[in-house]
């Protein structure tokens, strides 16, 4: 067996073998299949050997709570992740949206400051991660003069349209 080694910034084939074990975790109730990962994958930023793989955790700004500090719970009904490659153009911005469904957000590439309104803003660049806010208008844009690429991840249920941002009017 080949050896991998995953990190911030892996592949995207490395992503989905990511995605399917916790699709498959998701579905039996745990966020990390503890046959694959030991318990301390999920908890600590500390690299698993299994079987000649080597398995580096992406460091997760607060994993249990989203950005602007709230806790999360997965929707209820059937889960079924969905997963997006998302580039934002220099200079050019998001409208102002929110979501109802917990979403996992990593910075490939480039830089994206995200306006919160009244809690501020913020700027992840490449290789931060984060758990998006929930039921908050905010407003992403790309900081750089190169192109941001995200990786973004929806919790959500199985025929939702969860994962389309609801449109807002400005901050809050």
């Amino acid at each position: 067996m080949v050896g991998l080694k995953f990190k911030t910034g892996f592949n995207l084939n490395l992503k989905s073998l990511f995605i399917f074990a916790a699709s498959a975790s998701l579905s039996s109730g745990s966020l990390i299949s503890s046959s694959l990962f030991s318990e301390s994958f999920a908890t600590e930023a500390i690299s698993v050997d299994y079987e000649h793989i080597t398995a580096t955790p992406v460091a997760v700004e607060q994993r249990s709570k989203t950005v602007l500090g709230q806790g999360y719970n997965y929707p209820k009904g059937v889960p079924a992740l969905y997963a997006y490659s998302i580039i934002i153009k220099p200079g050019k911005k998001t409208n102002w949206h929110k979501y109802s469904v917990p979403l996992y957000v990593e910075v490939v590439s480039g830089s994206l400051t995200v306006d919160y309104g009244s809690k501020g803003k913020r700027t992840f660049t490449q290789g931060m991660s984060y758990v998006e806010a929930l039921e908050w208008c905010h407003q992403g844009y790309s900081t750089t003069n190169q192109e941001t690429a995200l990786f973004v991840l929806y919790f959500a249920e199985q025929k939702s349209n969860h994962v389309k941002p609801i449109a807002c009017s400005g901050p809050e």
